[in-house]
């Protein structure tokens, strides 16, 4: 996929979130190269309080993230636009806060309105709002728009050191990915790489293995370069696609997965995704050994960051909707 530079220019935008994965830090830096960006992120690390106990060592580490906040918020000054990423997820003073400072206010919500820890009706003070979950936008009249591609360097060299990989986080999917990594074991290929950051569970499937440590975004993308299908188990209460699905676009990599919505996007093809049952995976043969078949150019450029931000921070004067 040919690089695209932002059409987004000479804009102040601000961005509120909590980057676990890295994502939406890829998104800032690309803005950042033609506008002037406030990127504020609640789960960047701080230094560890280790003198306190731990319960009051976890709230002065929250204060201390929350006044931080305001203070990039307070410094950032007006801006054009404000764009929160799970507004649920963030302190309520910093959304009011960030709200005031902006012309145009946008929420994204990457994570299905049963999760959302927020009564949904406190949306509607944003001037947009966007969900990357179909059963969502139908539902409560979001706009819909998936994840994207965050990755520019189309000179990065792939291989396929690993049949297929994984990284997750929590514990309520390991009993799916256990099966497939049987379903794997069946077929004779065990050089897969599951890897899952939890602390060790009892019975799991020894094909996974268990780690504490965060994993880097960079980390990530290069195992995801060394291997040859991507699995993605969908969260309970998602119908969205993960990031993972638009590593598979940009890396030219099939994917395995068990949400089946991806069959209504128009970059699907049986032939590079493979949705399985996650009671009972059936990996046939044929997937495995042909080779993947390109989408058509520009539907994948359909999911690049440019297109994204262009839709994301468009005024709301040039919105056709």
């Amino acid at each position: 996929m040919a690089y695209l530079p932002s059409d987004i220019t000479s804009k102040k935008l601000l961005i509120v979130c909590r980057d676990v994965g890295g994502y939406i830090k890829r998104l800032s830096d690309y803005l950042a190269q033609n506008n002037e960006v406030t990127f504020v992120d609640l789960s960047a690390q701080r230094d560890e309080i280790r003198f306190l106990p731990g319960k009051l060592r976890r709230w002065l580490k929250k204060f201390l993230t929350v006044r931080a906040a305001h203070r990039q918020i307070q410094k950032a000054g007006k801006v054009d636009s404000v764009l929160i990423i799970n507004p649920a997820q963030i302190d309520i003073a910093l959304v009011d806060q960030a709200m005031v400072a902006a012309q145009q206010t946008i929420a994204f919500l990457s994570d299905g309105v049963a999760r959302l820890a927020m009564p949904v009706a406190q949306l509607a003070r944003f001037d947009k709002v966007y969900t990357f979950d179909d059963a969502d936008a139908r539902e409560y009249g979001f706009r819909k728009l998936s994840n994207y591609i965050y990755e520019l360097d189309t000179e990065l060299e792939t291989t396929r050191e690993y049949i297929a990989f994984v990284v997750m986080a929590g514990k309520n999917r390991i009993d799916v990915l256990g099966r497939i990594a049987a379903e794997f074991d069946r077929l004779g290929h065990t050089n897969y790489k599951f890897l899952v950051q939890s602390k060790v569970v009892e019975n799991a499937s020894p094909g996974i293995t268990f780690f504490r440590e965060r994993m880097s975004l960079d980390e990530v993308g290069d195992l995801i370069r060394r291997s040859e299908i991507l699995i993605d188990i969908v969260r309970p209460g998602h119908a969205g696609l993960s990031f993972r699905f638009f590593d598979a676009l940009f890396y030219r990599k099939k994917i395995i997965t068990n949400n089946p919505s991806v069959m209504n996007y128009d970059f699907y093809d049986a032939r590079n995704i493979l949705v399985i049952d996650s009671d009972h995976p059936v990996i046939p043969t044929s997937f495995l050994v042909e080779e993947y078949i390109d989408p058509p150019v520009d539907v994948v450029q359909k999911y690049s960051m440019n297109r994204w931000a262009g839709e994301v921070f468009a005024p709301l004067a040039d919105d056709q909707r």
